[in-house]
C-alpha cells in the first residue's frame, strides 16, 4: 500500500483528467493516508490479537479433540479389558461349576461304595448272628429233645437212671439227633 502513494500524490498534482470529473488529489492523498494508518492500527491492534486468540483457541480445540480421542481410545481399551475380564471370568466359573459337578460325582460314587460296604458288612454280621443263634437254638433243642428221649425212655422202661446214665443217654441222643440234620 505505501508503494501505491507515489502514483496516488503525481496524480493528485495534475490537474486534468481527475480534477474535471471533481476529485481533489490532496483530498485523496490524505484519505489514501488515513486509510493506511486505520488499517495498519486495525491490524496491530484489532486483527492480530485476534489472530492470536483465534490460534489459542484453534489449540485448545486442538487438544480437546485429542483429549477426547485419548478418552474415546482408553474407553475402547477399558471396554476391551472388561469383555476380557468377563471371558476369564466365565470361563473360570465353568471351570469351577465342572469342578464342583466332578467332585459331587466323586463323592456320590464314594459314598455308594462305602454305603455298599456297609451294607455288605452288616448283611454278613446279620447271617453271622443268625447262624450263631440257629446253631445255639439246635444245640438247645438237641439238648431238650435228648433230655425228653430219656424221659420218654425211663418212663417206657419203668424205671430210673442213674445221673451218669442219663448224660450218657442224653449225649448219645444228641449225637443222633445231629447226625440227621
Amino acid at each position: 500500500m505505501l508503494h501505491s502513494l507515489p502514483i496516488l500524490a503525481a496524480a493528485a498534482a495534475e490537474p486534468g483528467l481527475i480534477g474535471q470529473f471533481g476529485v481533489d488529489g490532496k483530498m485523496i492523498v490524505a484519505q489514501a493516508i488515513n486509510f493506511i494508518v486505520v488499517a495498519w492500527l486495525l491490524w496491530r491492534f484489532a486483527y492480530k490479537p485476534v489472530m492470536v486468540t483465534m490460534d489459542e483457541r484453534q489449540h485448545k480445540i486442538a487438544e480437546g479433540i485429542q483429549f477426547a480421542e485419548e478418552a474415546k481410545r482408553q474407553l475402547a481399551e477399558t471396554e476391551r479389558r472388561q469383555a476380557e475380564v468377563l471371558r476369564e471370568a466365565h470361563t473360570k466359573a465353568q471351570e469351577i461349576y465342572k469342578e464342583a459337578r466332578q467332585g459331587a460325582r466323586e463323592f456320590e460314587a464314594r459314598m455308594k461304595s462305602e454305603t455298599a460296604f456297609e451294607i455288605e458288612a452288616l448283611r454278613k454280621r446279620a447271617e453271622e448272628s443268625t447262624e450263631t443263634m440257629r446253631q445255639k437254638m439246635l444245640r438247645d433243642v438237641r439238648s431238650e429233645v435228648a433230655r425228653f428221649v430219656i424221659q420218654i425212655s425211663s418212663r417206657v422202661l419203668r424205671r430210673e437212671l442213674p445221673p451218669e446214665e442219663k448224660a450218657r443217654l442224653e449225649k448219645g441222643a444228641a449225637a443222633e439227633i445231629a447226625r440227621l440234620n
